[in-house]
């Protein structure tokens, strides 16, 4: 017995030898290179992608066991127009062995240099990067690629708390000169990383390491050009099931067509938790500087997977957002409307149509406190808001504001009612002075006194020209204790006296003004027009009432 465990043993002893000989001569007297279709056929009928292996191939096994792939593609399924879903100038992958037998992952310095990956979906949603594996070969031949469709030939679903995190250890990820695309044909999506940098420390579950990174990032519809570098240490947990990114520092430049002017040298800090098994997010510690504006504050994002539940806190000063959006576009009917008259079908204008879709695709809490705000140029000294939105409709409520020596408290309300935008809007008005109001947003000197307006209104619509044409409610003004400029009733009173009576006619002043006690009235909207049948000026020369018709289009 003893004498046939000694036999066995010295076979298994002597096989051993012989695959560990085989595993070290092998990689040097066999020519993978040559083998490379089938290889390529190989990888096609494991996982319906075709590969092309332009470059050369190299592979290791003791003490690691290792790939090095140059120039290499993988080819996109049937139906989509560009030739390659990705590409890569050269990959470097070695892993230790005998760890894997244990269920680790220990591996040298993973290195990849210019990758070019291009994701699309379809106008049917069908994505190009889930291939289907085509059906058992028959003699060995290809078998043409086929295009699955969403949900075929993919793994039974796992829920984010079923997720795994290998033990890892990886002396470090260096990513060079890649590109990485991302395009859906059916909802008009494109973005795309250009120049992509990334360098980590060596990476270990539980264990912090340092990242860096730099990129561009473009924007295509609407045009938007992003430079971005970052910082940050990053720590894998495996038992809560968290990527932590600690003291995230990010600089960037922006500049594209919805930006009133560049933003330079902006800075964003934070820290960042993304929970895999509770499929939810957490920036906190978050500070915005540019523009000489800071923002600070917190966010969170919940149910990741299905329709996110998304919580804002924000404060922030010296908030000019005259520097960030473009002027309002001239009437957009200009140049192609003869005498700008008015155009009888205005849904033919699209240019300012409103997307409700964010009514729909997440649901948003949250609170803002700005001071210093600026916005079409007038100066708000605070402003508080609360914001409620999801299931189609969006709530800001209160809303609150100091502005040129007064007050505003206004609710709004925006609601999808079949694709179309319906807006409800209450305000009240007090103390505001109107002079340097007037000069800030119209750029105009020809009324001041304080005034107070309160307002319930009501539109809608798929546009700004609709919103306008559809507005109706009620509102009522006063102005207090005011003066206008340009006109001077007193002095046209007397004067009318005096040449009626044959006496001296008054001198006149060189700056016409007329001064007020009260100018009041109340207002009637109908159809975007405003009508008024009681307005009152009272002055010390005399007291008038009239009315007014305003078409708002």
């Amino acid at each position: 017995m003893a004498r046939t465990v000694k036999l066995i043993l010295a076979i298994v002893g002597i096989l051993l030898f012989l695959v560990i000989l085989a595993i070290i001569i092998l990689p040097h007297i066999v020519d993978f290179n040559k083998h490379k279709p089938e290889l390529e056929a190989g990888i096609y009928n494991a996982t319906g992608y075709e590969v092309s292996l332009e470059g050369d191939i190299e592979l290791s096994f003791l003490p690691w066991l290792g790939i090095d792939v140059g120039k290499a593609s993988v080819a996109n399924p049937p139906d989509f127009e560009d030739e390659n879903l990705g590409s890569v100038e050269a990959l470097q992958i070695r892993l230790k062995v005998w760890p894997l037998l244990l269920g680790q992952v220990q591996m040298d310095r993973v290195v990849l240099k210019g990758l070019n990956l291009a994701l699309v979906k379809d106008a049917q949603g069908r994505p190009n990067w889930i291939a289907s594996r085509p059906d058992e070969p028959q003699d060995g031949a290809r078998l043409a690629p086929s295009m699955a469709h969403a949900g075929e030939n993919e793994p039974a679903e796992q829920g984010p708390g079923d997720f795994f995190i290998p033990a890892l250890d990886i002396a470090g990820l260096e990513i060079t000169d890649s590109n990485i695309s991302y395009r859906d044909m059916g909802t008009d999506v494109h973005l795309r990383l250009e120049d992509l940098n990334l360098l980590t420390e060596r990476i270990r579950q539980d264990e912090p390491f340092d990242v860096q990174s730099d990129m561009k990032l473009k924007n295509f519809s609407p045009e938007l050009d992003a430079r971005i570098s970052l910082t940050t240490q990053a720590l894998l947990q495996e038992e809560e099931k968290t990527i932590r990114l600690s003291d995230l520092d990010m600089d960037l430049d922006l500049e594209g067509e919805t930006l009133h002017e560049p933003i330079k040298d902006a800075r964003i800090r934070g820290d960042m938790v993304y929970a895999f098994g509770a499929d939810s997010m957490e920036v906190s510690g978050i500070s915005v500087q540019a523009l000489d504006a800071e923002l600070r504050g917190r966010i969170s994002a919940h149910e990741l997977g299905a329709i996110p539940q998304i919580r804002i806190d924000l404060e922030g000063d010296n908030l000019d957002l005259d520097r960030i959006m473009p002027p309002p576009e001239e009437n957009s009917r200009k140049g192609n409307n003869p005498g700008n008259s008015p155009d009888p079908n205005p849904q033919n204008h699209d240019s300012n149509s409103i997307d409700l879709g964010f009514l729909h695709d997440f649901a948003l809490e949250g609170q803002i406190q700005l001071t210093s705000l600026k916005v079409y140029q007038a100066v708000i000294d605070e402003v508080s808001a609360e914001i409620t939105s999801g299931n189609g409709e969006m709530v800001i409520s209160p809303l609150n504001a100091k502005l040129y020596q007064g007050t505003l408290e206004g609710l709004l309300s925006l609601r999808d009612v079949q694709d179309e935008a319906h807006i409800e809007i209450d305000s009240a008005l007090r103390d505001v002075q109107v002079k340097p109001l007037l000069q800030d947003v119209a750029e105009k000197d020809f009324l001041s006194g304080t005034a107070e307006l309160d307002s319930e209104l009501k539109t809608f619509g798929t546009n700004t020209e609709l919103f306008l044409e559809n507005l109706f409610g009620e509102a009522r003004m006063e102005v207090r204790d005011g003066t206008i400029r340009g006109m001077d009733l007193d002095h046209k009173i007397r004067d009318g006296f005096a040449v009626a009576f044959g006496e001296e006619r008054p001198s006149r002043d060189e700056e016409e003004t007329t001064r007020f006690s009260s100018f009041k009235g109340s207002f009637d909207i109908a159809s975007g027009i405003a009508s008024s049948q009681d307005l009152e000026l009272d002055s010390p020369a005399l007291g008038m009432t009239g009315d007014m018709r305003i078409d708002l289009p």
